[in-house]
């Protein structure tokens, strides 16, 4: 009778751990057991999303991110672990609105280097994703203003100069983006320019334009379906769909290059890393705080507590990418 019991209760333990509850690592099942000795593992970020307060339109092409190797940075397919283009980036490329990779600090060494051009580009084919190198980017950017009376205008930016639309006609927008209060003036010399209110904080906003928050946050960036990083007095926290604060901004930034011109060197040149915190992704976010890694769910439990894993990667196609032991794999998703 008490093997049973015992027995009962393990399986019933197994059960509450598969239907989400607070698990640990161990708990959880490897899709892709921990073999991987990459250094880094992070989302392909749009570099609007590090420009407040333009949006990603992905946290990635879905199944798809960066990782870095001895060799530089390239492409992880996180569903197999295979990787293309290893070494053809020294920091972690951007996507540009055309959707192609790029590194503002090496990409032009590719441009010279043809053979290595093509064969980068003939892997990333080979892989399956649709992630190029090409000659020249574009695409413009998407600014959000809110005017005096709440209502959001989306601003594109190009060469072409702004174009002003109502925010619903934007495409390919996620369920949450970040807003200003600011308007498009004209300019002396026949131009247009975005003049923000004073104090430049944000809010969010749905994609439809309907204001969630207050303006109260230094910043907001990263929105996806499910939440909207924010930011409070340098750290970080997510907004919901419904404007709730479903996680304390009391967390770090920790992934991107923030890129910058040397005027005395005439190059681009990396100015800071740690410019953008994780998307939230597939109810759970990736979050870090003095120097430990942890993954939270979206009613503020622990998927990994602090520091259980040595590193993480956002959730995607149900897998979640952890590093423990030195070593990269995957563990699905509970539920």
């Amino acid at each position: 009778m008490k093997k049973r019991f015992a027995a009962l209760a393990a399986a019933l333990a197994l059960a509450l751990t598969g239907c989400g509850g607070a698990g640990t690592l161990k708990s959880m099942e490897w899709a892709i057991e921990p073999a991987y000795e990459f250094e880094a593992v992070e989302p392909v970020a749009d570099p609007d999303s590090t420009t407040p307060p333009t949006v990603a339109r992905k946290p990635g092409e879905a199944g798809y991110y960066l990782v870095r190797t001895g060799e530089g940075w390239g492409v992880l397919d996180v569903r197999t672990g295979k990787t293309a283009a290893e070494g053809a980036f020294e920091e972690p490329p951007s996507r540009c609105g055309l959707g192609h990779l790029f590194d503002p600090g090496s990409a032009s060494l590719q441009w010279e280097d043809k053979a290595a051009y093509d064969r980068f580009n003939d892997e990333l084919e080979t892989l399956g994703t649709s992630y190029r190198l090409e000659v020249g980017h574009g695409g413009g950017t998407d600014y959000f203003l809110a005017d005096e009376t709440g209502a959001v205008t989306a601003v594109g930016v190009s060469e072409n100069g702004f174009n002003v639309r109502p925010v619903a006609e934007v495409e390919g927008l996620p369920g949450l983006i970040p807003v200003r209060r600011g308007a498009v003036v004209p300019t002396d010399d026949g131009w247009e320019k975005i003049v923000w209110d004073e104090g430049e904080r944000f809010a969010a906003a749905t994609s439809h334009g309907e204001l969630l928050t207050d303006f109260v946050y230094e910043n907001a960036c990263m929105g996806t379906d499910e939440a909207i990083a924010v930011c409070k007095e340098g750290k970080w926290g997510y907004v919901d769909t419904a404007g709730k604060e479903i996680v304390p901004c009391e967390y770090d930034a920790f992934w991107g290059v923030s890129w910058g011109w040397n005027e005395e060197t005439g190059e681009q040149q990396v100015d800071a890393r740690g410019v953008y915190p994780a998307p939230f992704t597939q109810g759970c976010v990736v979050v870090k705080q003095n120097g430990q890694t942890g993954v939270l769910k979206a009613d503020g439990s622990w998927l990994l507590k602090m520091g259980e894993a040595e590193d993480a990667a956002p959730a995607v196609e149900g897998l979640l990418w952890v590093k423990t032991g030195g070593k990269w794999g995957a563990v699905k998703l509970p539920g």
